[in-house]
């Protein structure tokens, strides 16, 4: 797994508003709303410094703000269930919602109309690798986390497939949705 640190050396930007302290989020609460073993090791780092971001007016990142931890299990419940009607008129390319064998839980969006999601495919979630789907219904499968997914996009080494070539830019702009 990436650390968030090796995030932070392509995203400045994001460095520089890192929180002083960790947020303290609950994730055994989130995990078990949504039937999880729990998160991947990648993924409880960067939400104890940051909140839900924007990167590059282009991908958003949800993270889970303390104290409303149910709020955020309920909005992935309803990703969810968006992620099953799609299965049903057959829009995920193989693909299903987790609780499903292999299924997928969401875990961010682009302003363009692709989203991003971690594979449940063991109890172990640092296993997980990220799912693309596009807004030109290219779905596909990147064998890393969600921290080197996001590196990987800003400094280049990861495909685009589907997805623009212009954002996010090397050393992009990071917006945080405070508290």
């Amino acid at each position: 797994m990436l650390r968030v640190e090796q995030l932070e050396d392509v995203a400045p930007a994001l460095a520089r508003q890192r929180s002083p302290r960790p947020r303290q989020i609950d994730f055994e609460l989130i995990a078990g709303r949504l039937g999880l073993p729990g998160f991947p090791s990648d993924y409880r780092p960067l939400a104890d410094r940051y909140p839900p971001m924007e990167i590059d007016g282009f991908l958003r990142v949800w993270l889970p703000t303390p104290g409303d931890e149910n709020g955020f299990a309920g909005h992935l419940l309803d990703e969810l269930e968006t992620v099953r009607e799609m299965t049903e008129d057959d829009l995920t390319y193989g693909f299903d919602a987790h609780p499903a064998a292999g299924g997928l839980v969401p875990w961010g969006e682009s302003l363009h109309g692709d989203a991003f999601f971690w594979r449940v495919r063991s109890g172990r979630p640092d296993e997980w690798p990220t799912v693309v789907g596009t807004r030109t219904q290219e779905w596909w499968e990147y064998p890393g986390g969600m921290v080197a997914f996001l590196a990987g996009l800003i400094d280049g080494t990861v495909e685009r497939r589907g997805l623009p070539e212009d954002v996010p830019r090397r050393r992009p702009g990071v917006y945080l949705f405070r508290e």
